[in-house]
């Protein structure tokens, strides 16, 4: 159902224009359209679970159509290439491409245990995917992606205190059309996607999405003694079928299958003592392409299966009903050489790809898992009002699995942990149309969770069994203003709440949880459309506070991570963007965002650099107490920043075509910052993910008679290679961003 509340002019529906990271000219209408290239079109969202104009959303949105979403991805890579290209929005992971981290706004949750979790939720048509493995699920057939940022606890509720990454798949249609595309880069990379999608009679249609890419090794491991290209592999297959039925105009059902496999021989590869004391960024002489690995049994597989219902039923004109079920499970385990370097003595410290006293490796995975969510919701309108509320159930049932090896791939230390979730929520949202330029937004929503978790020790094990429950209840709510100024300019404010329920942790035994963290977020922006549509500019400020901030000790002096609460964290920043047609031909796209987070708690400490080796900080000490690999030195991290969280994150993007008989010349760069950020709680001058450009070219040509496209693509093409986190459990390890890559592409439509 359509929403009918706000009857606006067609010159006000049309400055929601494009976003700055929407799509930056990359497909051009055909030779022959009448559509006006020079002017930017509307974007419609479903940021508030209904179709809308971006203009009538009281919050800060950013679209990514799927043409850009191909763009970014167009390398092989994964959902993290989307890292930095809207405000505020940054994505990372220590388990390569597993497991994606992301951050809004600078909240983030960078724990690897992966029954950790996150600040922020990954919406996959119209469902929440909890656990951070089913996040893996690749980028294919996407109509488009929106980054919602603040809390959104109201219409999205739990673990949204940071934002939501809503992505949405192209549905199926009585319209017969599809495409398919081929890659070959760097690294023997090879790409394929395609997607077919027809009307099967005239009630029914149904589309078939498919996507391969596999890229071979490239990364030398000096311990092996071979030739090279021993880590950097992966290979994965996705795929997706859906079926639409509509018998009637009141009633559509849309059932979705879909499913994953991975598998590779290195999911991160880590570089032992990558760092020197006491100087930020990468040692001198660093080579991303040369490692020293002494475990050499590493390698990560994943499979992924799941399906949605989504049924929509129109009671009356003015009511309309929806129910998304939908079941999803995966299994999974990955290991790696934990430490990064070849063991030695006290020698080793210090000393590139080497390391002192013991090797590290270690694997984690999901021996079992289920998720099962069950969504219900009644919209209406009525003249000015427009209604929406429902039910919400979730449960989540995992084993974790995970494992110490020594160096020739055996099994150490095992133990498993069972670990059910359980959430309930009811909500409800109105928009009142006070006059015919101002509407004003309220919502809340009761939330209750639990969470079970139990310790098994395995066979070898040094843990004991142990165990650790918790649970809550909460309440989300939401206020916000919209209101048009003229037909070129929107400004709205809005306040609003979100909660992340209680966490649990107990990997190889060590238990701890984390009780429910709350914020408090205010925003007020505005959204505008200028020189006669064919630029847009909008921005937002923010401000907010978190009560009993949910942080995780990563590391420090052995190899688990522990639940902390703060009692308190800021945050405050800027978001702009532009979008602007500079003549007919040539578009600039333009993104900033300034985020600034401070921790606010007297009392909390973390351990330095763990016991070997120390590092250089500028946090007040506060104790030394005994550790099991010497002493361990306790630091206050009051007044630090979130982790990982860059303050400046910008994007730029020039796309110029140039008209030929039957098609175009296409040319663009893209070019990404992101300043320097801590890696972990403390500030060290070592463990610091550097501040870089990253910068890529795309040259093609583009038929519009035959209907296909060729391209030459670069990626990072200053081969630009920095920290982007790091371990620092025995020595000062460290992983990177990907180096240059170079590829072509060619695509067919029909």
């Amino acid at each position: 159902m359509k929403n009918q509340l706000m009857k606006r002019s067609a010159l006000s529906l049309a400055i929601a224009g494009l976003s700055c990271a929407a799509m930056p000219a990359l497909v051009w209408a055909e030779e022959e359209s009448s559509k006006d290239d020079t002017v930017l079109e509307e974007v419609m969202v479903t940021a508030q679970k209904r179709e809308q104009s971006l203009s009538d959303v009281p919050s800060a949105v950013t679209p990514i159509t799927g043409e850009y979403v191909q763009e970014m991805i167009s390398a092989g890579e994964n959902i993290r290439a989307l890292a930095g290209r809207v405000p505020s929005l940054q994505i990372e992971s220590s388990n390569g491409r597993q497991s994606p981290r992301f951050y809004i706004r600078g909240l983030g949750n960078y724990d690897f245990d992966v029954n950790a979790t996150q600040p922020v939720a990954l919406i996959y048509d119209d469902v929440a995917l909890e656990n951070s493995v089913l996040k893996s699920i690749p980028l294919f057939d996407i109509e488009q992606v929106e980054v919602l940022k603040g809390p959104q606890g109201t219409l999205f509720g739990r673990s949204t205190t940071a934002g939501v990454i809503k992505v949405d798949s192209v549905k199926p249609s009585q319209v017969e059309e599809g495409y398919a595309r081929l890659g070959y880069g760097s690294h023997n990379t090879e790409t394929f996607e395609g997607a077919y999608g027809a009307g099967l009679t005239d009630t029914m249609a149904a589309r078939a999405s498919v996507k391969y890419q596999k890229r071979d090794a490239w990364i030398d491991n000096e311990n092996a003694g071979t030739s090279g290209d021993d880590f950097g592999d992966f290979d994965e297959l996705a795929y997706r079928l859906q079926l639409l039925a509509e018998p009637s105009a009141d009633l559509s059902i849309l059932a979705k299958l879909h499913g994953f496999h991975q598998s590779g021989g290195q999911p991160q590869v880590f570089y032992a003592n990558a760092f020197t004391p006491g100087h930020e960024g990468l040692r001198p002489g660093f080579d991303v392409n040369s490692a020293a690995h002494d475990y050499t049994d590493s390698g990560f597989e994943m499979d992924h299966t799941g399906g949605s219902v989504k049924v929509d039923y129109d009671i009356s004109s003015s009511l309309a009903v929806t129910s998304v079920t939908s079941y999803d499970t995966v299994t999974s385990f990955s290991s790696a050489d934990i430490d990064g370097g070849v063991q030695g003595g006290a020698e080793a410290i210090g000393q590139p790809n080497q390391q002192a006293f013991f090797s590290s490796a270690s694997g984690d995975g999901l021996d079992d898992h289920y998720q099962f969510t069950q969504e219900l919701r009644l919209a209406g309108n009525n003249d000015n009002l427009f209604y929406q509320g429902g039910l919400y159930y979730f449960q989540e049932d995992i084993t974790v699995r995970s494992v110490d090896f020594d160096n020739a791939g055996t099994a150490t230390n095992i133990t498993f942990v069972d670990q059910l979730t359980t959430s309930t929520a009811a909500f409800g949202q109105a928009e009142y149309g006070v006059t015919d330029d101002l509407s004003v937004t309220g919502g809340l929503r009761y939330t209750m969770d639990t969470k079970e978790l139990d310790v098994r020790p395995g066979t070898p094990s040094s843990a004991s069994a142990a165990s650790v429950d918790d649970d809550d209840s909460y309440f989300s709510w939401e206020l916000a203003g919209n209101y048009d100024v003229n037909d070129d300019w929107t400004v709205y404010s809005r306040l609003a709440t979100a909660s992340r329920g209680p966490a649990t942790l107990g990997r190889f035994g060590v238990t701890t949880k984390a009780d429910t963290e709350t914020i408090t977020s205010f925003e007020t922006g505005f959204k505008s459309m200028l020189f006669e549509n064919r630029a847009q500019w909008n921005t937002t400020a923010y401000y907010y506070h978190i009560k009993d901030h949910q942080l995780t000790a990563t590391g420090g002096s052995d190899n688990v991570n522990r639940l902390l609460n703060a009692d308190k964290t800021i945050g405050y920043g800027v978001e702009t963007d532009l979008t602007a047609q500079l003549t007919d031909n040539l578009r600039l796209t333009f993104n900033m965002s300034y985020n600034h987070t401070e921790i606010q708690d007297a009392s909390l400490t973390t351990d330095l650099c763990s016991g070997t080796p120390s590092c250089t900080t500028s946090d007040p000490y506060v104790a030394t107490v005994p550790g099991a690999y010497g002493d361990r030195t306790l630091v206050s991290i009051d007044g630090n920043p979130v982790p990982r969280s860059p303050e400046w994150l910008t994007n730029i993007i020039l796309s110029y075509r140039y008209p030929v008989e039957g098609g175009s010349l296409n040319a663009s760069t893209d070019w990404n910052y992101r300043s320097e950020s801590n890696i972990f709680l403390y500030e060290s001058t070592e463990f610091v993910a550097e501040a870089r450009w990253i910068g890529g070219v795309k040259l093609g040509y583009e038929n519009y008679a035959n209907a296909y496209d060729i391209s030459l693509v670069g990626r990072n093409i200053t081969n630009r290679i920095v920290a982007d986190g790091a371990i620092d459990f025995l020595n000062m390890t460290a992983f990177t961003n990907e180096p240059r890559y170079y590829g072509i592409e060619a695509s067919k439509y029909f």
